[in-house]
């Protein structure tokens, strides 16, 4: 059945730690090329379990990284525990050779590699993939027919190709409707796959994106997520579905229902049909689902906000690559989490030199490689921003999480510029070169510029919370289960992070995408709109009765409010909070599927919170002190994080 030798698994396996610049052979690396014998056992066993080979090898590769690009030693030597698979899987063939068999049994028997560790983390029982491969005899690497799809939803050719192989053990599969879902491109789709007969399965939630992004969330769910969910609840189900030669991949989540029940719509869809007293209970259920394993599962943790939140904002610099440029003296050397990223030291048309940022995306559409710091999900990692341009970012070249040694390159714009630009979309009816806003209602003073606070919040400390998060919790990310219960969807940026940020996010994607709708035309109408969440800053419930047609609206925020009291670090210090909830509202000024109305009340939304700091802290600033008005005995109860 086997028809390669081991000499030709070894050669795969230094063909790939030759890639990874490691140039040694791990465990690790003879499962990948297992992984890439087309129409192997491997693949057929894996696949059998629903678990991707190509996801095996991304996970693998994210898990071990990519070395400098540096030789110490000739050759490729084996580490200690590949030399025992390789003894071991020599043993099991006796008088023969050693086949692909032998090694993928060898590797399940030793049972303590990083190969093994993964797949515990995917949720793969090593255990019975050994039985499976010890028993295989079944024609290997069939070609699935190709599955009828049906539905007024349009899809490209790879898209369908995708749904296709996901549900290729079915005889057709229907599309019932397309969800709202984010910003980022992708797809959101509600599918009832249907076997042979006609006999109905059950419904399931599918994403649709770049193959990358698919991967990531995926490895994300398993690292911090899996586990945690309640039982009524959406989950990503299978390994994810990534077609060698097409640009997309899927993932399905699991429908908990029937679809004769109700279909699943987002938070999004739904709210603006309700009444905002049933918005604000279904929000509070949400975290009382999900917060016991999520937000309330907490440990003291002390941070400067760029450490956190950085990530949020536009990128710290535009870069036009020069390639045949030799790194000048005069220009700037920019490594990872350094200053250079908040400060205004580095200005368009200067030399810089990019050195050690990590691949967060390739875009080969448009020639462009998104640089950050670092690969694993803490939003550190993804501080330090820079898009660059002309590199020839072909992602065949680039793979997400690896390390670029050296770009040099022109700084086309610079975070401030960017910003700017987008306050300039939105048609301000003021100066944007003031360092505070005119009042455009009676009820609320001038606010400040807040892009001319921005780099002084990110250089501030905050006591807080860690804690899972999900990192992306907009209302398009939350569904309306079948029997009303909260589901969450979109994994890609779940970690461990400050509790607050899912929170300060809810409630900006609120305001700009639901309440900013019920808001008159024009700046005149989202200044209403401040003046009745200036009220709620101050404590004064009474906006929510209002005549106001916002007023009522504002109900589902004060519900979010009562969930941050229970999560603030210090209770009553609402800092923790107001920074991050300016920093996510100056996000979503950008957001291009919202409205304008909803992002000009993203703007002054930030204005409002930073002017909603209070006076302790304004003094602080100017003495640099920290946000958070601490005193001495504060400071001595909670942990310093100064890895973060």
């Amino acid at each position: 059945m086997e028809a390669v030798t081991l000499q030709d698994i070894l050669t795969l396996a230094r063909q790939e730690s030759a890639w990874l610049h490691h140039y040694f052979i791990g465990v690790e690396h003879l499962f990948i090329a297992l992984t890439k014998l087309q129409g192997g056992l491997t693949v057929a066993v894996l696949e059998h379990h629903s678990l991707s080979p190509r996801f095996m090898r991304y996970s693998l590769r994210e898990t071990v990284g990519r070395y400098e690009n540096q030789r110490y030693w000739p050759g490729f030597p084996e580490t200690p525990r590949a030399t025992d698979v390789l003894a071991l899987a020599k043993r099991y063939a006796g008088l023969h050779a050693v086949t692909e068999r032998d090694l993928l049994l060898a590797i399940l028997d030793e049972g303590d590699s990083v190969v093994i560790r993964v797949l515990n983390e995917m949720g793969a029982d090593p255990c019975e993939l050994r039985q499976t491969a010890a028993n295989w005899t079944a024609p290997l690497k069939p070609q699935p027919p190709e599955v009828p799809i049906h539905g007024e939803v349009s899809l490209s050719t790879d898209q369908q190709r995708v749904l296709q192989a996901m549900f290729r053990d079915y005889s057709e599969v229907q599309i019932v409707r397309e969800l709202d879902g984010g910003y980022s491109g992708a797809r959101v789709l509600l599918v009832r796959p249907i076997r042979v007969g006609g006999f109905k399965d059950a419904p399931a939630v599918v994403k649709l994106d770049d193959r990358h992004t698919i991967q990531y969330e995926r490895r994300r769910y398993d690292l911090f997520v899996r586990g945690t969910l309640p039982a009524a609840a959406a989950y990503p189900i299978d390994a994810p579905v990534v077609p060698d030669d097409t640009p997309f991949g899927g993932l399905k989540y699991a429908f908990v229902g029937h679809l004769d029940d109700a279909n699943p719509v987002s938070l999004r869809e739904w709210a603006v049909q309700q009444d905002p007293q049933k918005i604000g209970e279904f929000i509070r259920a949400l975290f009382e689902v999900f917060g016991p394993a999520w937000w309330l599962q907490r440990q003291p943790y002390r941070f400067w906000i760029w450490r956190e939140y950085e990530h949020v904002l536009p990128p710290a610099l535009v870069v036009e690559a020069l390639p045949e440029e030799k790194p000048s003296v005069t220009g700037h050397i920019l490594n990872p989490l350094g200053d250079w990223s908040r400060s205004n030291r580095v200005l368009p048309g200067e030399m810089v030199v990019l050195k050690g940022l990590v691949v967060q995306k390739a875009d080969p559409e448009r020639d462009t490689l998104y640089l950050a710091a670092g690969a694993q999900p803490e939003a550190i990692n993804r501080a330090s921003k820079v898009e660059v341009r002309g590199l020839g970012a072909n992602p065949a070249t680039y793979f997400r999480g690896e390390t670029v040694d050296q770009v040099v390159g022109r700084v086309v714009s610079t975070r401030d510029d960017l910003l700017l630009r987008s306050l300039q979309g939105l048609e301000p009816d003021f100066d944007l070169r003031l360092e505070r806003i005119p009042s455009g209602h009676e009820a609320v003073e001038d606010l400040p510029n807040p892009l001319k606070k921005m780099a002084g919040l990110l250089d501030r400390q905050v006591d807080g919370y860690l804690s899972t998060v999900h990192g992306d919790l907009h209302l398009g990310n939350i569904l309306i289960g079948p029997h009303g219960d909260p589901w969450l969807i979109d994994f890609a940026w779940a970690r461990e992070g400050h509790t607050l940020f899912d929170w300060a996010l809810l409630e900006a994607s609120l305001l700009v995408e639901v309440v900013a709708q019920l808001a008159p035309a024009g700046w005149a109408g989202v200044w209403g709109v401040i003046s009745l969440l200036n009220g709620i800053n101050l404590g004064d419930d009474s906006v929510l009765r209002e005549r106001h047609p916002v007023g009522r609206a504002l109900t589902p925020v004060k519900r979010i409010r009562e969930i941050v009291q229970q999560c603030l670090a210090r209770p009553g210090r609402w800092n923790e909070y107001y920074i991050p909830l300016a920093l996510l509202a100056l996000r979503m000024m950008d957001w291009r599927s919202v409205g304008i109305q909803g992002r000009r009340l993203a703007f002054l939304l930030a204005a409002l919170s930073i002017s909603a700091l209070d006076v302790a802290s304004d003094s602080e600033t100017s003495s640099g002190g920290n946000w958070n008005d601490r005193t001495d005995a504060d400071e001595t109860d909670l942990q310093v994080d100064s890895q973060r």
